[in-house]
């Protein structure tokens, strides 16, 4: 949904994800990057879920703005899309609209959806994994270790002796 404004010099947009299906890790740079850009233009993302909750499209919805409702009753879909999801914004603000959930901005693990706070992240395309792994699954970038420079030394120090 895009309309103009009262002034007629700036344009709002508002887009509605309907999400029925669980998150793909593999899209989760893409959908980023989809979430920084509205936030930059002053796009809204508002969210429907149908089925399991999103820490992505919550995370979406709290950074540019939107509104997250995860759907109680799938037989009201109609009712929800009407009530919460129609409204543009100037109408917004006279309707009592449901809550803002918590948005939990820890990252989950892309292996086991498991929220962590200290992780290993992929440098090539940003996955987030709760134990090291020397290949992504990700992406299937190879990892170089490399070994603390101690190790190293006491390496030297053994063949030397030898």
């Amino acid at each position: 949904v895009t309309w103009c404004s009262q002034n007629n010099l700036e344009l709002n947009s508002l887009k509605t994800v309907i999400k029925t299906a669980e998150d793909c890790a593999r899209q989760y740079m893409n959908f980023m990057n989809v979430i920084f850009a509205a936030q930059k233009q002053n796009i809204l993302i508002d969210a429907c879920v149908l089925d399991s909750d999103s820490g992505l499209l919550q995370q979406a919805c709290d950074i540019t703005g939107g509104l997250y409702l995860k759907i109680p009753q799938k037989i009201a879909l109609a009712q929800y899309l009407l009530w919460v999801f129609l409204p543009d914004l100037e109408q917004r603000p006279q309707l009592v609209l449901p809550p803002p959930v918590h948005v939990d901005y820890r990252a989950a693990c892309f292996c086991h959806r498991n929220l962590i706070e200290i992780g290993y992240v992929c440098s090539v395309c940003l996955s987030i994994f709760c134990n090291f792994s020397p290949i992504c699954t990700t992406c299937e970038t190879a990892f170089k270790i490399q070994l603390p420079q101690m190790m190293k030394s006491k390496k030297k120090k053994l063949k030397q002796s030898i």
